[in-house]
């Protein structure tokens, strides 16, 4: 070990742990199962009735395309018709994967507060981090197409004027 002599330290010791990386204690405390269940349960009424509704929201929209897919083949001044049937279901079908997860997590949480297993808190929150997960790599998606969408806007316009 080193001294340090200067006038604000005076006769303060360095180790040469100094710059060493910090040390988290993350060992188990005696935080009971059931505190960490409670601010699940607390939100597991509101991730279920989110779940019910993108399902609903799901089937409504594929019922949509299936709509637009018949009417725009039946209709002759209706052409794109079809095509906006087809992005109609894939729509719906990207509202049923987030919605399943959010189900899961719900009865993942039932689970838990039944058996106050920490093996089943571990489950219910690997189904939340599945739905984030989905839900982050959606929202870039949907950024990437937001930026090329406005790059089509400004490109398209003067491409059409030279």
């Amino acid at each position: 070990m080193a001294e340090v002599n200067n006038n604000n330290n005076e006769g303060l010791k360095m180790n040469d742990q100094h710059y060493a990386t910090p040390n988290a204690d993350l060992k188990p405390d005696s935080t009971d199962v059931s505190e960490l269940i409670e601010p699940l349960i607390a939100t597991k009424i509101w991730v279920r009735l989110c779940s019910i509704m993108g399902f609903i929201s799901t089937f409504f929209i594929v019922i949509a395309g299936f709509g637009l897919m018949v009417g725009g083949s039946a209709i002759p001044n209706m052409p794109l018709g079809a095509g906006l049937g087809i992005v109609y279901i894939a729509m719906g079908l990207l509202y049923f994967m987030p919605s399943l997860y959010l189900h899961k997590y719900a009865g993942a949480i039932s689970q838990a507060q039944a058996s106050q297993s920490s093996a089943d808190v571990l489950a219910a929150l690997k189904y939340q981090k599945s739905f984030w997960k989905f839900a982050g790599v959606l929202v870039l998606i949907m950024f990437v197409f937001f930026i090329l969408g406005i790059g089509a806007a400004i490109m398209i316009p003067m491409m059409a004027g030279v």
